[in-house]
């Protein structure tokens, strides 16, 4: 469904993964993880480490 136009919305077209996304780049605790996860497994979305993080911030990666 089409809205109005209004110069107050800043959203755009976003969807819930868009914000999803963006709340991760932003949050320290995730930044933390991720940094971590990538250096230990080289981030493999396949390692058991990768899964149990993503899961934990309730992320899938498809096979």
């Amino acid at each position: 469904m089409d809205r109005p136009f209004d110069s107050n919305d800043r959203t755009g077209a976003f969807d819930y993964s868009d914000f999803a996304q963006e709340f991760l780049r932003r949050n320290a605790a995730y930044g933390q993880q991720y940094a971590r996860i990538a250096s230990e497994s080289g981030f493999d979305p396949q390692s058991p480490a990768c899964r149990r993080m993503a899961r934990s911030w309730g992320l899938e990666f498809p096979d």
